[in-house]
């Protein structure tokens, strides 16, 4: 493959971003971008972890250390946000868990297949739609697995290829299927795809970010990653052609027990609704008066 560089595509501390360009198209066939994302991916982890693919990496390019946030830094809006290039008061999707005042409605993880949440501004769309209608003659196609949102239609128009979210879909599973996808003929391949990996954050939730499990967890992701180069790598065309972006929506950090803050002690909690996960909340008063 070709140079590699961090790219800043996403606005968020603490991840991990890096891609692979190789700039030889020709004016007949598209750009071919593949972009992964590792949820929770910190942005020192190839320094603590000693991850020699993801290290490698940095001797081909360029890595980014640090970018600044976008809030909310939850999984839900960021991948919006990176997706779409607006931030959270432009393309509605606040949290993971979300409430509408106006209709009384909530949303949670059972979310990802409903429009209402994800087309809220009709002027906004994810890129594999952007890459669809580009009107360039090309016969563009978009990939995706498990990206939040990728599951609805936004202003009528789905992927060319989906997949869903789906635990038991490693993210070896899920690397190695969109290779495949941008390795089919012209007529059906693909030439961007997006897929979302749930690692390392379950394990980072369930373990700590400094952790024997966190350790296991990202040198099997490094060899996961290996084995998707050493593949483009082997297909003369994708290894001229296909540009690369490893990025993450945020990084992680421990809290300690005693740092916690129950707001039952402090506000008493019939006078408000409270939605979000973890590391924010929104807070909804009822009554206006109060």
């Amino acid at each position: 493959m070709g140079k590699i560089f961090f790219l800043i595509i996403v606005i968020n501390l603490n991840s991990f971003i890096s891609c692979a360009i190789i700039p030889n198209q020709t004016s007949l066939t598209p750009p071919l971008l593949l972009l992964i994302s590792l949820d929770g991916f910190r942005w020192d982890y190839p320094d603590i972890y000693q991850l020699p693919t993801f290290n490698s990496l940095v001797q081909r390019g360029v890595r980014v250390k640090h970018i600044e946030p976008s809030f909310v830094t939850a999984t839900f809006p960021l991948h919006w946000t990176m997706i779409t290039g607006f931030h959270e008061e432009s393309h509605g999707v606040v949290g993971n868990v979300m409430y509408d005042p106006e209709s009384h409605a909530t949303a949670g993880y059972g979310a990802l297949n409903d429009t209402k949440w994800w087309a809220q501004n009709p002027h906004i769309e994810p890129i594999w739609i952007g890459n669809q209608l580009a009107n360039d003659s090309l016969h563009r196609r978009s990939g995706v697995i498990a990206w939040p949102g990728s599951n609805v239609p936004i202003n009528g128009h789905l992927p060319s290829r989906r997949l869903p979210f789906d635990f038991n879909r490693t993210c070896r599973t899920v690397m190695q299927q969109a290779f495949e996808w941008f390795r089919e003929p012209p007529e059906t391949r693909i030439n961007f795809g997006a897929i979302y990996c749930f690692e390392p954050d379950r394990t980072g939730h369930a373990h700590g970010p400094l952790s024997s499990e966190m350790n296991q967890t990202l040198h099997q992701l490094d060899k996961d990653l290996s084995e998707l180069l050493h593949l483009i790598d082997a297909d003369p065309y994708l290894k001229t052609n296909l540009n690369v972006i490893v990025t993450a929506d945020h990084g992680m950090h421990e809290v300690k027990a005693n740092q916690r803050i129950k707001l039952d002690n402090y506000i008493d909690s019939t006078l408000y609704k409270a939605y979000g996960s973890r590391i924010f909340l929104n807070l909804f008063i009822p009554k206006k008066t109060q």
